[in-house]
Order: C-alpha cells, then sequence, then structure tokens
C-alpha cells in the first residue's frame, strides 16, 4: 500500500497538455517583457539583468515562465 495518492496518468497527460497550452500562450507576453527590460534604462526594468547575458532575451523569458507558470498548478 503505498502512503501518497496518485492521480491516474490521463489526469497527468491532461495537466501536462494544459501546462503546455498555458506555456505556449503566455510565452509571447514574457518575450516581450524581456525584450522591453532590454531597452529601458537600468532604473525603469521591470526584471533585474545580469552582466553578460544580452543576447539570451529567448533563455530569460523561458526561465521566467517556466518560474511562474507552475504557480498556476499549485493546489
Amino acid at each position: 500500500m503505498s502512503l501518497v495518492d496518485r492521480p491516474a496518468p490521463s489526469l497527468f497527460r491532461a495537466e501536462r497538455r494544459e501546462y503546455r497550452l498555458i506555456y505556449w500562450i503566455s510565452f509571447p507576453l514574457f518575450l516581450a517583457m524581456s525584450v522591453l527590460s532590454r531597452l529601458l534604462p537600468a532604473s525603469m526594468r521591470p526584471i533585474p539583468l545580469e552582466r553578460g547575458r544580452f543576447f539570451q532575451i529567448v533563455a530569460d523569458a523561458r526561465e521566467t515562465a517556466h518560474s511562474v507558470l507552475p504557480h498556476a498548478f499549485m493546489r
């Protein structure tokens, strides 16, 4: 007997599909925010930037999406 109740595999598939859908809908917003944060002066940036990472706009948007979106699935 397991101490943890696990949902059915179909529920995992549905949540994974929902996560991907939300990810691809919100990714352009995070990408726009990343581009905007590169164009604004340092005092007005919504996202602080590290030195030497100017050309990693897509990576910043991906990191932000993967760190923010799991909060939508917390119970």
